[in-house]
Formats: structure tokens, C-alpha cells, sequence
């Protein structure tokens, strides 16, 4: 459950909790995440490596090189799902890790 709080300057700011993380072995096929859990609707995807991989989110996702939208190299990313999607990964350089966390 996210609530609202105020900031060191007083402005408010979103704070959120932090759900189950996966962290899952990027490959040159694409592989699925667990389901989200159904409260869930915004996840972080974080690329610890020093190469970009391609995703994908959905029910049964498929990640590809060509039409999947890429993560760069040492970023991290916030997207909204809806319970019970997966997220696919495929390498697109020689990213190893990805760690997935559920905000609830």
C-alpha cells in the first residue's frame, strides 16, 4: 500500500512499499518471471549488469530483440502491470542478472 509523505523540503512525495523480489538469469532465449501478485500494479526492473537486455510484460510474454522494449546498461525502471502478468527477459548484450521487485 503506497501512502503520501512529505520530503525534507516539505514537498510530498509518494513513498511505497516493497513487494517480493525475483531476481532471474538473463539469457540469449527468452525466459518468464513468477506472476505478480493480484494487488500488485507497479513493478521495478533493475539491470545490475553492464550490458542492455530487451522485456517484455504480459500474461504470457514473449521477450524479443527486435520489438521488446530494451533496458540499458546500470538502470532502473518503474512499470505498471497488472496482477497476475509475467515478465519476459532476453539478452541483447551479455547482461547476466535482473532483479524484479513487486510495489505494493
Amino acid at each position: 500500500m503506497s501512502r503520501v509523505a512529505r520530503d525534507d523540503l516539505g514537498q510530498l512525495t509518494q513513498i511505497y512499499a516493497l513487494g517480493t523480489t525475483q531476481v532471474m538469469t538473463v539469457t540469449a532465449s527468452s525466459v518468464q518471471s513468477n506472476a505478480i501478485a493480484s494487488d500488485c500494479t507497479i513493478i521495478r526492473i533493475a539491470n545490475s549488469s553492464t550490458a542492455h537486455f530487451h522485456f517484455q510484460i504480459g500474461s504470457n510474454p514473449t521477450a524479443s530483440l527486435t520489438t521488446s522494449p530494451m533496458m540499458p546498461a546500470n538502470q532502473v525502471g518503474y512499470f505498471k502491470v497488472n496482477g497476475g502478468d509475467k515478465v519476459a527477459v532476453i539478452r541483447g548484450g551479455t547482461a547476466t542478472d535482473v532483479s524484479i521487485t513487486q510495489i505494493i
